[in-house]
C-alpha cells in the first residue's frame, strides 16, 4: 500500500469505528425506550430486553450499513480538508478520482465482507429476535418452529412436518403429517409433494396415503382434503419472514413458486435487497465524494459537506422507493433494485465527469 494511501484510509477507518458505534447505538436506546413497558408489563426483567437488543444488532447493521461507509468516507475527506492536507494533496495533482479511489475502493472491500457475514448471521438473529418477543412478551404459544426453512409442528396428537414456501406457512412442500392415538400410536399417516391451505383445509397432493384400519397399505393419491385441527396461524406463531430465512432456502422457495406458477414477489425482493442494498454505500460514498471533491471558493467546505450528506439521503431515498414499487409487483424486484443501484452508478459517474478536475 502506497504511502499516500495509508494517510488518506487512516481517519476513514477512524471515522468508521467511532460513527458505527454511535449510529447503532443510537437506533438501541431508541429500541429500548420503545419496548421497555412491553417488557415490564409482561413482568420480565431488564435482562431480557438486553438479549432481545442483542439479537436485533446484526439488522440495525444491515439496515445503517449504506449510511455508515458513505458518511465515514465524507467525513473522513471533510477532515483532511479542513487540516489542509487535501490542498496540499491538489497541489501535487491528485486530482478527484485519484483522492476518492482509496476510500471506493476499501468500502466496496468492506461491504463484500461484510453481506458474506450478514448472510451467516442476520437470518438466526432476526428469527431469534421475532422469536423472543412473540412467545415472551406476547405470551404466544411455541407451537410451531422454523429451522433453515423446514417446519417442525405438535399439534392435537398428531405431528406435521414440511418445508415453509411462504412467510405464512399456508404452502408447504416435502409434508409428512401423522395422526396418533393417546399411547402415542400411529392411526394415519400422509405424506405429500405439497399441501396448501384452501377455504379452511389443507390440500394435500401428489402423495401417500396409510391407514391404520387397512393395515398401513400404501395408496397414493393426486389430490387429498383433510379437516386437520389447525390452520397455518397455528402452526406458525412466530412467522418465518424472508428477513429470517438464508438466501439459500430463498432461492429453493423463488424455483419452486416459479414452478408452481405462484407469485414469487416476496422471494425475490429479499434476495435482491440483501445482495444490493449494502453496495449502495460505496456508491453513495463515491457521489458524496464528488461533490465534496468538486467545491472550491470560501465556503467550499461547509457547501461540500452538506450538498454530500444530501445526496447520500436522496441516493438512499430513491433506492427505497424503487424497492417499495418493487415489493408493491408493480415491477420485478429483481428488475427494480438492480435498476435503483444502475441509476446510483450513473448520477455517480455524472457527478465525476462534472467534478473530475
Amino acid at each position: 500500500m502506497k504511502i499516500y494511501t495509508r494517510y488518506l484510509l487512516k481517519p476513514y477507518f477512524s471515522m468508521l469505528s467511532l460513527l458505527t458505534p454511535v449510529i447503532i447505538g443510537i437506533y438501541l436506546l431508541i429500541e429500548f425506550f420503545d419496548k421497555l413497558d412491553n417488557v415490564t408489563n409482561a413482568g420480565l426483567p431488564f435482562t431480557f430486553l438486553f438479549k432481545y437488543l442483542v439479537f436485533k444488532i446484526p439488522q440495525i447493521a444491515f439496515d445503517t450499513w449504506p449510511i455508515l461507509i458513505s458518511l465515514s468516507g465524507l467525513l473522513a475527506m471533510a477532515y483532511l480538508a479542513r487540516g489542509g492536507e487535501l490542498l496540499a494533496f491538489r497541489s501535487l495533482g491528485f486530482s478527484s478520482l485519484k483522492l476518492a479511489l482509496p476510500y471506493l475502493l476499501t468500502a466496496l472491500i468492506l461491504t463484500a465482507g461484510f453481506t458474506g457475514l450478514e448472510e451467516k448471521i442476520l437470518p438466526e438473529s432476526t428469527y431469534h429476535a421475532i422469536y423472543l418477543w412473540a412467545v415472551k412478551v406476547q405470551k404466544k404459544e411455541p407451537r410451531g418452529l422454523l429451522v433453515k426453512g423446514k417446519l417442525f409442528f405438535r399439534g392435537v396428537k398428531s405431528f406435521f412436518i414440511g418445508r415453509a414456501l411462504d412467510p405464512d406457512a399456508s404452502y408447504l412442500q416435502d409434508v409428512i403429517y401423522t395422526k396418533v392415538n393417546q399411547e402415542g400410536q400411529p392411526i394415519f399417516i400422509v405424506w405429500a409433494k405439497e399441501a396448501r391451505y384452501q377455504a379452511g383445509h389443507w390440500v394435500f397432493k401428489n402423495g401417500l396415503y396409510k391407514d391404520r384400519k387397512d393395515g398401513f397399505v400404501p395408496r397414493w393419491f393426486r389430490e387429498k382434503v383433510l379437516p386437520l385441527e389447525f390452520s397455518p396461524s397455528t402452526v406458525l406463531v412466530v412467522k418465518r419472514i424472508p428477513r429470517a430465512q438464508h438466501l439459500r432456502d430463498l432461492l429453493i422457495q423463488h424455483s419452486f413458486l416459479k414452478k408452481a406458477r405462484l407469485p414469487t414477489t416476496q422471494a425475490d425482493s429479499e434476495i435482491a435487497y440483501r445482495l444490493l442494498y449494502p453496495f449502495i454505500g460505496p456508491v453513495l460514498s463515491a457521489m458524496s465524494l464528488f461533490v465534496l471533491l468538486g467545491q472550491r471558493g470560501r465556503h467550499a467546505l461547509g457547501k461540500g459537506v452538506s450538498l454530500g450528506v444530501l445526496a447520500i439521503l436522496l441516493g438512499l431515498a430513491g433506492f427505497m422507493f424503487l424497492k417499495g414499487v418493487g415489493d408493491t409487483g408493480r415491477l420485478s424486484p429483481l428488475l427494480a433494485l438492480p435498476s435503483g443501484l444502475l441509476v446510483l452508478i450513473l448520477v455517480a459517474l455524472i457527478l465525476f465527469w462534472l467534478f473530475r478536475f
